[in-house]
């Protein structure tokens, strides 16, 4: 267990070290945020709350399955790649150790990613909300962002398709999922396939909160549904991995 918890501080000093964790998942957000804000206004009403609120929640999802897909998912490609990981077996380190230092990581980058767009939001916009709603939503977003942890397991295990497959479903599922424009200005057609998307029933919840509703068990559902999925399609991929390397 020392061991875990050192390598998970290990992987939180490198990635805030690393300029394409600040520009691209942190900084993305932030700078959408402003951009859509100044062009819509953050006093528009829709789905029951203030675009500025609505779209803070859009901006906190959108840099946490960022994080989870390039920040996670692409490390964990190169690691294996590089020869990395079978270095670490002959270490202390165990495989599950490994494996929990890399959700641990993953939920404090989440964490942070949460807090930090709130507190542009806040400051910027002057989002105000209760502390209970303040809470429920922290707590919503980040919990619920384990199946995109096992999305980003899923595509590092694809090797050198890592990159550009992360980079190709973090846009598509973030614009499908209405992260990008609300999925009551998309063609019916598009909302029907938003509500589908892992990232729509992620933020949904959240948007749910801000205009006082309670969170549906549909989202709940759906959700896990994708995660069994990822974690399927990771085992399968291991599998294919491990018989390959016997070959």
């Amino acid at each position: 267990m020392r061991a875990a918890l050192n390598y998970w501080k290990y992987e939180l000093i490198r990635t805030m070290r690393d300029r394409r964790f600040f520009l691209l998942t942190l900084g993305m957000p932030v700078i959408f945020y402003f951009v859509f804000i100044n062009q819509q206004g953050g006093a528009l009403r829709i789905a029951g709350t203030f675009w500025s609120h609505y779209f803070m929640v859009s901006m906190a999802s959108f840099g946490v399955v960022g994080s989870s897909i390039n920040t996670l998912g692409v490390r964990l490609a190169a690691e294996r790649q590089s020869g990395w990981v079978r270095y670490l077996r002959t270490t202390p380190l165990s495989s599950f150790g490994y494996a929990l230092a890399k959700i641990l990581t993953q939920l404090t980058l989440s964490l942070l990613i949460i807090l930090c767009i709130f507190l542009v939001a806040h400051f910027s916009q002057n989002v105000s909300l209760s502390g209970g709603a303040w809470l429920a939503i922290t707590l919503w977003l980040w919990i619920g962002s384990l199946p995109f942890a096992a999305l980003g397991v899923f595509i590092g295990l694809t090797g050198n398709a890592a990159q550009p497959l992360g980079t190709l479903m973090y846009l598509v599922a973030s614009m499908l999922g209405g992260l990008w424009t609300p999925i009551q200005a998309l063609p019916s057609v598009m909302q029907t396939i938003a509500k589908w998307t892992p990232t729509y029933h992620y933020a949904h919840p959240a948007w749910r909160i801000l205009a006082g509703q309670s969170i549906q068990a549909s989202d709940i559902l759906v959700l896990l549904g994708w995660t069994v999925l990822f974690l399927i399609g990771s085992v399968a991929l291991q599998r294919r991995i491990d018989t390959k390397a016997q070959m």
